[in-house]
């Protein structure tokens, strides 16, 4: 739906929200919007938190600190998890395909292999990779690096277990993650496919080996990213609780609770 904060709302009669579905990890946003509006009053929308704290979790890990545009409104519809899924290529997905849905949204080659870059932190459950590891190994994965995948993600285990997106320097962003991919170190389909590609594998390299060119590019995809159909002016809303909409009655009594407490902080 883009970047009005869709994505933060509960479930209703619709079907269950993004929040609801994995991945998730929406709740510290709700903790940085009482803390923002305590400070500032309700003038902070929860689409704006959420593009802050995506660049300072970045920045925060060693990454870029980049400017984030603001002014963004809330949204007043929910996004299921299943048209959120829906718009976000698998970890399956090959290069072409990553290209072809994300190109609609003008995101370029050069975007693509930026935002890929993201990979450079974080963890996956081994449920998104295993099908490169059984029954048969995958041609383009380096095998000791496949053998250490199968020891910590055994065929017949019963719990889905994880590991580090990036081998080198898992909880560091950097460009490490491009000569995971220059040594067939990959661990989806669609960060592997990115170095196996012609259409990209170029960019690759040039991210491997320049890292302040990639967190430039980065930089520049984030900001286009957090600028898809954002809600401004008098559309949308802001929130009072990111995970529900804020409209009516419940808006100016809110509005009003929030202006008493300021207030009375005051005296």
């Amino acid at each position: 739906q883009g970047c009005d904060g869709s994505v933060l709302l509960s479930g209703s009669a619709g079907g269950p929200s993004e929040e609801q579905g994995a991945p998730e990890a929406f709740r510290i946003i709700e903790d940085l919007r009482a803390r923002v509006h305590k400070q500032c009053g309700r003038v902070v929308s929860c689409s704006d938190i959420l593009a802050v704290a995506a660049r300072d979790s970045v920045a925060l890990s060693g990454g870029p600190n980049y400017r984030v545009p603001l002014g963004r409104r809330d949204g007043l519809t929910l996004a299921t998890r299943a048209a959120t899924l829906d718009n976000l290529p698998p970890p399956t997905a090959t290069t072409g395909q990553l290209l072809t849905a994300l190109a609609p949204k003008n995101f370029d080659p050069t975007d693509v292999v930026a935002l890929s870059g993201g990979h450079t932190i974080g963890i996956s459950h081994c449920s998104s990779f295993t099908r490169r590891l059984y029954p048969s190994q995958d041609a383009t994965m380096d095998k000791t690096f496949a053998n250490n995948l199968k020891a910590a993600c055994p065929q017949a285990a019963a719990v889905d277990g994880t590991v580090n997106m990036d081998i080198r320097s898992p909880n560091l962003f950097d460009n490490k993650y491009y000569v995971d991919l220059m040594n067939r170190q990959g661990l989806f389909t669609s960060d592997q496919d990115l170095y196996t590609d012609s259409r990209t594998r170029g960019i690759v390299t040039g991210f491997a080996i320049n890292q302040s060119l990639f967190y430039e590019k980065f930089a520049v995809a984030m900001v286009k990213m957090g600028q898809l159909s954002v809600l401004t002016g008098s559309q949308g809303e802001i929130r009072g609780n990111c995970s529900r909409r804020s409209t009516g009655v419940e808006s100016v009594l809110e509005s009003a609770v929030e202006e008493a407490v300021e207030i009375l902080a005051g005296f």
